[in-house]
């Protein structure tokens, strides 16, 4: 695939013949940019995403057991008890974060709508689905997609700026409480004793402010004809300032998920009041781990606006080849299986005041005190997100070829991944938490204090590092 002469070129040679190896490329990159699908970018079935999603475990395995030793990492791959309060913890944070499940699934709901309205007619949605299942049977594809999504377990909620309504009402949120005065008797800590982190004046400003950019960038994409590749050849400056953009929205709707599901965990007396400036207070760090959690989603962005600006020239170069393989090969794949190796610092970034130092230092520990249970967690979220992801596609696309089919198998799969990506969030959350330095308040060592937490997890106690700082 030639991406070096430009992607209206591409477009439309996938448009005149969608069984050519062009279009099967160019139609992977669309559904990835368009709704974090990861999609086989060549025309025959392949196993490269189950052989990709090893690949990355492995890493992670082979970096615990450089940490923790093998004998320490294999005690807690096989901890069946210790999995089983994982996956019990985990499920109990979601049911006591339901706010926030209500809001996210209320949003997803109303996103999908407005946009299947749109795409309702179009055909190039049936002959995008007609090209995939040209070499393919059903089975075929769905255990195909099943085994890509696998790879993206946090993908419904690291990547949440995709959600025009929920990004629309975020930044309204943000705008109204970043104006309104500190109300009387607030001592900025809440009643569990964490700090509240209203988060600073220029993170904040840049939230709302960034982020209604972006909202309005979005609908002038699709207004323009573009929707599902990054719209740009405007000016050279888009080419970073698009996915900055992105990493910064994704970034604070992610902290505000994190926030959500971390209080859920310390606050025994249920859900509080929506704090809109709370999750400002986990920048940058949040940023840092929407980037490791998807890093095809930017790397992709960037790329692909950077090809309206290079010269034709750059296609025999090493940089060609580069973008070659990474916009029309299993570039986007390869990229996430890497991430894997460092999705665990979501859960890091919880607990941290938002520093990008303290969030790798966060995920060091993590890996030291709970890199044998990480691993058996990401197993678990990666089965689970394939065989559901599996399951949509499978079922979904038995109806007759419509133009509608394949952005509705997309949708779905999503629908029933994205509480395997809470799920996944809460126990990484649980695994950074039972890490966390305790105070040596009773003569007992913090040594001793943190083994003594891994076997009995405290469920409302608040760690020393993060309760609010003495006056």
């Amino acid at each position: 695939m030639d991406l070096m002469t430009g992607l209206p070129l591409l477009w439309a040679q996938a448009q005149s013949a969608p069984a050519n190896p062009s279009a099967i490329s160019l139609l992977a990159l669309k559904r990835w940019c368009g709704s974090l699908t990861l999609s086989s970018p060549q025309p025959v079935p392949d196993l490269h995403g189950l052989w990709a999603l090893l690949a990355g475990l492995g890493g992670l395995l082979a970096l615990v057991l450089v940490i923790q030793g093998p004998a320490r990492a294999f005690r807690q791959l096989v901890d069946v008890p210790g999995h089983v309060r994982l996956i019990r913890g985990g499920i109990l944070r979601i049911r006591r974060a339901s706010r926030m499940v209500a809001m996210l699934i209320g949003f997803m709901v109303l996103s999908w709508t407005g946009a299947q309205s749109l795409v309702y007619s179009r055909d190039s949605g049936r002959t995008d689905l007609v090209a995939l299942l040209r070499s393919r049977a059903l089975g075929e594809l769905a255990a195909e997609q099943g085994s890509l999504a696998a790879l993206t377990p946090l993908r419904d909620v690291a990547g949440l700026a995709d959600d025009l309504p929920l990004l629309v009402a975020a930044a309204l949120l943000i705008f109204r409480a970043s104006i309104e005065p500190q109300r009387a008797g607030e001592d900025g800590t809440s009643p569990a004793g964490l700090d509240r982190g209203r988060g600073s004046p220029g993170w904040t400003t840049a939230c709302w402010g960034i982020g209604s950019l972006y909202v309005l960038y979005r609908v002038v994409a699709r207004a323009a004809g573009s929707p599902e590749l990054p719209y740009g050849n405007c000016l050279v400056v888009e080419t970073l300032l698009i996915p900055v953009a992105m990493a910064l929205v994704d970034g604070f709707l992610l902290a505000w998920v994190l926030v959500e599901l971390r209080n859920a965990g310390l606050d025994a007396s249920g859900e509080g009041r929506l704090e809109p400036l709370q999750p400002i207070a986990l920048l940058p760090a949040a940023i840092l781990a929407v980037v490791v959690a998807l890093p095809s989603r930017y790397i992709a962005t960037l790329l692909v606006l950077a090809n309206d600006h290079l010269p034709t020239s750059v296609q025999a170069t090493g940089l060609g080849a580069y973008m070659r393989w990474q916009l029309g090969g299993w570039g986007l794949a390869d990229i996430q299986a890497a991430g894997i190796v460092a999705v665990g610092l979501v859960g890091a970034v919880a607990w941290t005041r938002g520093g990008v130092g303290d969030a790798l230092v966060g995920y060091g520990r993590m890996l030291a005190a709970e890199g044998g249970h990480l691993v058996a967690v990401l197993v678990l979220a990666a089965l689970a997100t394939g065989a559901l992801s599996a399951a949509a596609y499978a079922v979904v696309l038995l109806l007759p070829a419509q133009s509608w089919v394949l952005g509705a198998a997309d949708s779905y799969a999503h629908f029933l991944t994205l509480p395997v990506g809470l799920w996944t969030a809460s126990v990484f959350i649980e695994l950074a938490q039972r890490s966390l330095p305790t105070a040596d308040a009773a003569g007992t060592s913090t040594q001793s204090a943190a083994a003594l937490d891994r076997e009995h997890p405290p469920v409302h106690d608040v760690p020393s590092s993060i309760s609010a700082p003495a006056s």
